[in-house]
């Protein structure tokens, strides 16, 4: 659905460009931002008795980024009217940055990592999660534009793409 309402709305990017920017945009409004406030942790870390707190937290936080990325998104649109593209990129960009900042100072912290949790253990399980997550949404990009750009060649007559 995102890709119908973006596609041709972007610039002049192709399906597989708009594809990947999308998925790109859904890992950093969906995964990377979110995790940036509460990151990963390992299985059977934290306390047991506040995981529907964490959990609550944790979902709020993907909705406000979520909505901050779709907001900014329509308003670098409606400010192309009287800037240009970069400018409006940059307000747009700022105003992104500013809910999210507040939405960080907003939302509480949770740190329940045991201090006797080796650190290097914790980092790489981190950066294993974000290599993951990034692996699958560049991943559902690339295939979803390249099924959209060869589905829009079949459908396309002979004649009209010559």
């Amino acid at each position: 659905i995102a890709f119908a309402v973006a596609f041709g709305r972007i610039g002049t990017l192709g399906p597989r460009g708009t594809a990947l920017l999308l998925a790109l945009a859904a890992f950093a409004a969906i995964y990377l931002v979110p995790s940036l406030k509460y990151p990963a942790n390992p299985p059977a870390i934290g306390v047991a008795a506040t995981i529907g707190l964490r959990t609550q937290i944790y979902f709020a936080m993907v909705l406000i980024s979520v909505a901050a990325t779709v907001g900014a998104a329509i308003l670098w649109r409606a400010l192309l009217d009287r800037l240009s593209s970069w400018d409006a990129a940059l307000v747009a960009g700022a105003a992104l940055v500013l809910v999210l900042v507040i939405a960080f100072v907003a939302l509480p912290n949770i740190d329940e990592v045991p201090d006797a949790f080796p650190a290097t253990l914790l980092w790489r399980f981190r950066i294993a999660s974000i290599g993951t997550q990034f692996v699958l949404w560049s991943g559902i990009g690339l295939i979803f534009g390249a099924l959209v750009a060869r589905g829009r060649t079949i459908a396309t007559p002979t004649a009209a793409r010559a």
